[in-house]
């Protein structure tokens, strides 16, 4: 059993709306890049956050 933050991201304040939209429209990697740019996390915390291989 996996834990995904991603239901909680969705329903949440704290991401920008784009960030949800492509969230919402399964554009992981997309949502992963806006998190990184707007919050300043590194490709290894986003892709934990979001369950995805981003440091490629």
């Amino acid at each position: 059993m996996k834990l995904s933050f991603i239901p909680l991201l969705l329903t949440g304040k704290s991401i920008s709306p784009e960030a949800r939209q492509a969230l919402h429209e399964n554009r992981v990697k997309d949502a992963a890049a806006i998190l990184m740019q707007q919050h300043g996390l590194s490709c290894l915390e986003a892709g934990e956050l979001l369950d995805i291989a981003v440091c490629e």
